[in-house]
């Protein structure tokens, strides 16, 4: 039988859901944001120390499949995630997305959201 040791409560919270992201895009743009990512410490993850990998769905199916990495702009703790034109293209509002750091031993989902995709006017 496990027993809470605490004061004043039977029950209690562990974990928290991954930041939510609302990501706008223009159709046809490339577009590109940076993500800082620290350790339990606040100190900036060694990123090459991790695998990254981002999946845009719609459906449950991939529509574009991503893998963020840092470039010469980012500081320690960053890499930028970058869509191209063509990726752009494919996209539709209400696509949703993960971004994913991996090793050999864990799996960690750091952001979630959302795509609002704006359609282009100029050709």
């Amino acid at each position: 039988m496990a027993t809470y040791r605490g004061q004043g409560s039977d029950s209690f919270s562990i974990g928290s859901p991954p930041p939510a992201v609302s990501w706008t895009v223009v159709r046809g743009d490339t577009a590109s944001f940076r993500v800082y990512v620290t350790d339990n410490n606040r100190d900036p993850l060694v990123i090459e120390e991790w695998d990254i990998d981002m999946d845009i769905k719609r459906n449950n199916s991939i529509i574009v499949s991503l893998n963020p990495a840092p470039t010469e702009l980012d500081a320690d703790g960053e890499f930028t995630v970058s869509l191209t034109a063509v990726q752009s293209e494919l996209l539709q509002t209400g696509d949703i997305f993960d971004i994913q750091l991996s090793d050999a031993e864990r799996v960690w989902t750091i952001a979630k959201g959302s795509m609002v995709i704006v359609e282009d006017v100029t050709d």
